[in-house]
């Protein structure tokens, strides 16, 4: 039997895999914090579901449709979840394929912070610039 806050990352991310808005919001409160590492123009903290899915907008804006995740694991204990995803993308004349590690901070439950890095955080960067 997973985790309770890892089977809430692994809900998340099935949602956002089938395009399930509704659940996806679900899984935010108004106080949640998206934090993008690095230098990019998508770099920045996003707080709240409003926020975090004009992000998820932009991203899909910029990249056609969005980009591709593929959750490779996820260790979870009563505060936290650290996910180890594949990222896969293009843009213009770009792609991304990338390794990305995302620490989500859970409160009671609830998701409170998902910060994301990457392996190769100066890639991830020019594919964004």
């Amino acid at each position: 039997m997973a985790h309770p806050n890892e089977q809430r990352v692994r809900d998340l991310y099935a949602a956002m895999d089938r395009g399930d808005g509704r659940a996806r919001a679900q899984a935010l409160t108004p106080a949640t914090r998206w934090v993008i590492a690095g230098n990019g123009k998508l770099a920045g903290t996003h707080v709240g579901s409003d926020a975090i899915f004009d992000f998820w907008r932009q991203v899909a804006r910029e990249t056609g449709g969005g980009l591709r995740l593929t959750l490779r694991d996820v260790l979870a204990n009563d505060a936290r979840a650290v996910a180890l995803v594949d990222v896969v993308g293009s843009r213009e004349d770009k792609s991304l394929h990338a390794q990305q590690l995302v620490v989500f901070e859970f409160d009671s439950g609830d998701l409170r912070e998902a910060r994301f890095v990457y392996e190769d955080q100066a890639g991830y960067d020019a594919f964004w610039s």
